[in-house]
């Protein structure tokens, strides 16, 4: 009887667990360059005194991520709007100043002239963050990473910087609790390149998280329905008890 209730109360905070991730891929179905998180178990033995309790026996959850399958990509024709080819990511700082990586493409241009993702993260260059002069007519993303700026619509284009693009082991990647990803020891790609123009999407499939959502409120319907089953064991084999 111990270990049926320990066994649903490990279900139900396992699936409360992957509801909470299921909900957070939906609310980021719309993000560009999102990367969905996925849930797993790993089986745990709680010990006492160094020996294991059979009768507590409980999983772990873990959170990986979705990391090779891209999003779709979407044309916008914005100059400023890049995806990241093959396994590219963009450095940007985050908001301690330091490095982190993301997918998101959305660039754009502060008051200030200043590179920045769509939510306000400064984009790196190799040589820091990238900062145009005022005045410029318009500017361009090379496939290379290059950012070009002119100042006339006659005039030549100029360098100003190349975006930091690096292709890390996708093992090595951490999310942070910002959602950007970071990773030890990875340096700038030379080879990386991004496409000009597009978006690349969530790889979230909205559809399919519903149906996630829908079968992991089903299981947690199950485990609280065993944790009835199990205190109308219990007080049943009381109930006997007292009558002898």
């Amino acid at each position: 009887m111990d270990r049926l209730v320990y066994t649903a109360l490990s279900g139900l905070q396992r699936t409360q667990e992957a509801q909470a991730v299921t909900a957070h891929n939906l609310a980021n179905a719309s993000t560009p360059g999102f990367r969905r998180e996925m849930t797993a178990l790993s089986a745990g033995w709680i010990t006492q005194a160094g020996a294991a309790l059979t009768s507590r026996v409980q999983s772990g959850g873990e959170s990986p991520h979705d990391l090779l399958r891209a999003g779709r990509i979407e044309t916008t024709g914005n100059p400023l709007d890049i995806a990241m080819d093959g396994g590219a990511w963009l450095s940007v700082s985050d908001s301690q100043g330091g490095d982190a990586l993301t997918r998101r493409g959305d660039l754009r241009l502060d008051g200030e002239g200043r590179l920045m993702t769509g939510d306000g993260r400064p984009v790196l260059g190799e040589d820091g963050p990238i900062q145009l002069a005022t005045g410029f007519s318009s500017v361009r993303i090379g496939r290379d990473g290059s950012v070009e700026m002119r100042a006339t619509s006659d005039a030549p284009f100029v360098s100003v910087g190349r975006l930091r693009l690096v292709s890390p082991d996708p093992a090595t990647l951490e999310r942070g609790a910002d959602g950007l990803f970071r990773s030890d020891g990875t340096g700038p790609d030379p080879l990386a390149t991004v496409t000009t123009g597009v978006i690349e999407q969530s790889n979230v499939d909205p559809t399919a998280s519903l149906v996630e959502l829908v079968e992991q409120s089903r299981a947690f319907e199950l485990q609280t329905k065993l944790l009835t089953a199990a205190r109308e064991m219990d007080e049943g084999t009381a109930a006997l008890m007292r009558i002898n």
